[in-house]
């Protein structure tokens, strides 16, 4: 167990106080209520927003490819230019 030192929002605060204090009788389970939280929001499938959105976006090129294609339209309206 590690212990450590978070600042809460007074409201937050509140209705953790009396969530500890109905499920547990209580305030010194505010820790075990934290935690349980924690755990639940890690778990419920919010925690990794990379995880669930990877794949989603597909690449249309690499960079190597990128790079490739912005000089070469760098160096095409260039010559356009000097051939004016």
């Amino acid at each position: 167990m590690v212990k450590t030192t978070i600042n809460l929002d007074t409201e937050v605060y509140r209705e953790l106080v009396n969530e500890a204090v109905v499920k547990y009788g209580t305030t010194k389970t505010l820790s075990r209520i934290i935690n349980e939280k924690l755990k639940r929001a890690r778990t419920s499938g919010r925690g990794d927003i990379v995880k669930k959105t990877a794949g989603m976006w597909k690449m249309k090129e690499t960079g190597a490819e990128y790079v490739r294609r912005v000089r070469s339209e760098s160096e095409n309206r260039l010559r356009r230019i000097l051939d004016e």
